[in-house]
């Protein structure tokens, strides 16, 4: 389970998980083998005025994340991340550290589809 992408509200581990996956302010990129991380600003993608989660997705497909760990996705989003192969996780909350954790113990459910029927 290479290159796992988080979205955050912030820059560290420590960061709380961002709660809608487009809009997060930033993504924590973590290799879960060796603990390196680092974190991807998603301004740019925050400032257009629609499809903002299908920017984000296209990001993380193209920089070869294999799974996403995130609060929401609106399904044009998820849909983009799922044709890429990329696994999701919905519904994680607390840091960007204990979403990992938790994912690692098997305490998150792989996403069938979105959790957001709305797209921003």
């Amino acid at each position: 389970m290479k290159n796992i992408a988080v979205s955050a509200n912030g820059k560290n581990l420590e960061a709380k998980v961002g709660h809608l996956f487009g809009r997060a302010r930033f993504f924590i990129v973590i290799d879960p083998d060796t603990m390196e991380w680092e974190a991807w600003d998603n301004l740019d993608n925050l400032s257009a005025v629609q499809g903002i989660g299908v920017l984000a997705a296209n990001r993380l497909v193209r920089k070869n994340i294999r799974t996403v760990l995130t609060g929401s996705c609106g399904p044009k989003a998820f849909q983009e991340l799922q044709t890429a192969g990329i696994e999701v996780f919905l519904n994680a909350k607390g840091t960007v550290r204990q979403a990992l954790a938790n994912l690692m113990k098997g305490e998150l459910d792989r996403a069938s589809g979105p959790n957001v029927s709305v797209t921003y």
